[in-house]
């Protein structure tokens, strides 16, 4: 897929994001996050995962983010990197983890200046609850490990395995639903410091 958008969209976009059909996004979040970043960097983001991978993966439920500049080496990477970006073998985020660290792609961090998630492995309501079991907990860096309402950022990009069903009740709650009398301003999470807030 990011071979195709190399060869025949590479101009129309800065950023480039796989997402499984099963993950909801919350465009205007990502927009949101981006707009601090430079596509011109080898850089990709989503909810790293630790083993396998020294730098660490970026989970594919999840869904992950290719800078231009990612794409870019992705799309010119020839025959030298058939070991390390392997096409149809393994598990397709570890395998595009190895060829992004071939291509000197690091994977940054996507918490907010709060260190909340924004790129989230489960459904919305196992991170709420925290239920995702210790098998996951024990693949996640130390600080990736966390659940609950107090780690899911207020910018949250994604959420995965949302079936067709909860997509729509996310849709209603995010982009309709509005108590009244409640004004909600929108916070600057990008921001590392709160003294550069004007």
């Amino acid at each position: 897929a990011f071979q195709y958008l190399y060869d025949n969209h590479f101009n129309d976009a800065d950023w480039f994001m796989k997402a499984d059909d099963d993950t909801y996004v919350i465009m205007e979040n990502l927009r949101y996050f981006l707009s601090d970043e430079d596509p011109s960097q080898p850089l990709y983001f989503g909810q790293k995962l630790k083993p396998y991978i020294k730098m660490g993966y970026a989970s594919g439920g999840a869904g992950y983010v290719l800078s231009k500049e990612s794409l870019r080496r992705f799309g010119l990477r020839g025959d030298n990197y058939t070991r390390t970006c392997k096409a149809d073998t393994g598990h397709e985020d570890v395998e595009m983890a190895r060829c992004m660290e071939s291509l000197g792609v690091k994977l940054k961090p996507t918490f907010d200046n709060m260190n909340r998630h924004r790129f989230h492995f489960t459904s919305p309501e196992a991170y709420l609850r925290a239920t995702f079991s210790d098998q996951w907990n024990t693949v996640f860096d130390p600080e990736e490990g966390r659940g609950g309402i107090e780690n899911i950022s207020n910018y949250a990009i994604t959420f995965h395995y949302v079936s067709g069903s909860k997509m729509y009740d996310l849709e209603f709650y995010i982009y309709h639903l509005r108590p009244y009398g409640v004004l909600n301003l929108p916070l600057n999470l990008n921001v590392k410091n709160s003294s550069e807030i004007n």
